[in-house]
């Protein structure tokens, strides 16, 4: 096994480079993963905006319970006494939107005529008017259910704040969501997710610079000379390299695999953390066949920095792990489709999207895999015969 050893004293002479490239991809990972996992994600939180309420209708129980309605949704500021007030307060944004309720609004409400209907105003810039609309939309229309299933009068109090007390009910009433055993909310995973994206960087990087180190070595003419009169057989020396290779490989996978686990807590019984892991394993074998194609098409001590800054950038730019996929033009998303780093980043994505784990679900996710064991192959065969051509080439 001397060629395999020889193999990994050179990968240890260059960990310095290697680890170079491992810290930037921690610093981008951690800082990216953190902005992103706090900046998207699936839930929605209410926000509250300041409103002002121009009460002139009285304390009935329908204008007392809308305001106490629009309070719990908003925050309310103190009504202006005169129209300038109201306008300045719009123009100056103390409040964002004036509800203005009529007065005789309560009788003409129940009474079912709707000539005077709520006022409503919203400044120009702000999109709490919607918000707001539809609040008191929801309101009134619940209370006009009950009104108009009990037939209550205008003049029965009594039934009015009881109508009010059950829609105050009915509106309290949320929905309680309760994730199955094994699902996993977005917001969780999103860590987890940035960091399986960030991590093809990292991955392309690193298996560029030391597979293609490692044949620049090998492929030199003295040293191949001296390997080709030694008693190893060709076929042993090719099987060493290979097997070097692979466990380089398998060793950069499982080192940013136990990092991933490690700083996003994430847990390995988790099916969507499982198929990143899958996911991740197959494209180093893809990046590791790249790596070795450019291996031979690198010349020069210096020159893989270059290609590995180029390739690994290039390929993150326009495949989506630095800029959202869904930023993206048409143009660029079809030439990142020829590149294995656009398939991987898509099935990550479409991993943490995952709601279900049957075939159908489970179908785009392991066709981009097979595109990356596809492209995999094809640079493995192009490296194959282009190290048979410089083969013939060597004197």
């Amino acid at each position: 096994m001397k060629v395999f050893k020889a193999y990994f004293k050179i990968i240890y002479r260059n960990l310095p480079t290697l680890f170079i490239y491992i810290g930037i991809f921690f610093v981008f990972a951690i800082l990216l993963t953190m902005s992103n996992s706090n900046t998207t994600g699936t839930t929605f939180s209410e926000t509250k905006e300041n409103i002002m309420i121009v009460n002139e209708d009285g304390d009935t129980p329908l204008t007392k319970g809308l305001i106490e309605y629009l309070s719990s949704k908003s925050n309310v500021i103190p009504a202006a006494k005169t129209e300038e007030g109201i306008q300045d307060a719009l123009f100056y944004e103390d409040a964002t939107y004036i509800v203005k309720i009529p007065k005789g609004f309560t009788d003409d409400f129940v009474g079912g005529t709707n000539a005077l209907p709520v006022g409503k105003m919203a400044a120009g810039n702000s999109t709490s008017g919607v918000q707001m609309d539809m609040a008191i939309e929801k309101y009134l229309s619940l209370f006009r259910l009950y009104t108009e299933a009990s037939d209550i009068r205008t003049d029965d109090t009594a039934a009015l704040t009881d109508t009010a007390a059950k829609v105050k009910t009915d509106l309290g009433n949320e929905t309680v969501v309760k994730w199955a055993d094994g699902a996993t909310p977005v917001d969780s995973l999103s860590k987890t997710t940035y960091f399986f994206i960030y991590m093809s960087y990292t991955i392309v990087s690193i298996m560029i610079l030391a597979v293609s180190t490692i044949m620049q070595v090998f492929n030199k003419r003295d040293l191949k000379n001296r390997m080709q009169c030694s008693p190893e057989k060709a076929s042993r020396i090719n099987l060493e390299l290979f097997l070097g290779n692979v466990c380089l490989a398998v060793l950069v996978w499982l080192f940013l695999i136990v990092a991933c686990l490690v700083l996003t807590g994430s847990s390995l019984m988790n099916p969507k953390v499982l198929l990143m892991i899958g996911n991740a394993c197959v494209f180093s074998f893809t990046a590791l066949s790249l790596s070795f194609l450019l291996g031979y098409l690198i010349r020069g001590p210096g020159a893989q920095h270059s290609v590995a800054n180029v390739v690994a950038l290039g390929s993150s730019f326009i495949s989506g792990v630095f800029v959202p996929q869904e930023l993206l033009g048409a143009t660029v998303k079809y030439v990142a489709s020829f590149t294995p780093t656009y398939w991987y980043v898509t099935a990550v994505r479409d991993i943490s999207e995952l709601s279900a784990y049957t075939f159908a679900d489970l179908k785009g996710i392991y066709a981009g895999m097979l595109i990356q064991i596809g492209f995999a192959a094809a640079f493995l065969v192009l490296a194959l015969l282009l190290g048979r051509q410089k083969k013939r080439q060597t004197v």
